[in-house]
């Protein structure tokens, strides 16, 4: 009598598990669905059947692909339409879109960057080069005018800025 390997227990064990996750997801939709479509019949079978042939998809994009092949459907979805509506679901949190260039991360420019910087840092704490000095922003005074508005009139048009 030979054992069975455990992994392969355990591998069959989570594949019931998502098949069940599965037939749990598909049972709420086949309810929707035979409402909206009241001519086609459903059964626990079918539900099954659907179950196996979406067993692959997580539980968050077969409810997504039910939501959309729901809202696209003019006849009863099939597990071809589920799975087409699925293709588009994105993790939350790669919702967001991104209209610019893609962007690449370049690691060994990183790395020069961190090494300048820290031969930089190091060059400053051996007194090899002195720190830049940093520049103090001068404030604007704000003058406040005594003169009537009158008087500020005349000298514009004296200067010939005002008519």
């Amino acid at each position: 009598m030979a054992s069975e390997n455990p992994s392969r227990n355990a591998s069959r064990e989570s594949q019931r598990r998502q098949l069940a996750r599965c037939a749990d997801v598909l049972a709420t939709w086949f309810e929707k669905w035979s409402a909206a479509f009241p001519t086609h019949e459903v059964s626990t079978f079918q539900i099954a059947v659907y179950a196996e042939a979406l067993d692959d998809l997580s539980p968050e994009k077969l409810e997504f692909g039910c939501r959309e092949a729901t809202r696209t459907a003019e006849q009863f979805p099939k597990p071809g339409h589920v799975r087409r509506a699925a293709e588009a679901f994105k993790p939350k949190t790669d919702r967001s879109e991104f209209l610019g260039p893609a962007l690449e991360w370049n690691v060994t420019l990183e790395m020069e960057r961190i090494q300048r910087q820290q031969e930089h840092e190091r060059a400053l704490t051996n007194g090899e080069i002195q720190p830049e000095p940093q520049q103090e922003n001068p404030k604007k005074r704000i003058v406040h005018v005594v003169r009537p508005l009158e008087e500020q009139k005349e000298e514009l048009r004296k200067r010939g800025w005002l008519r």
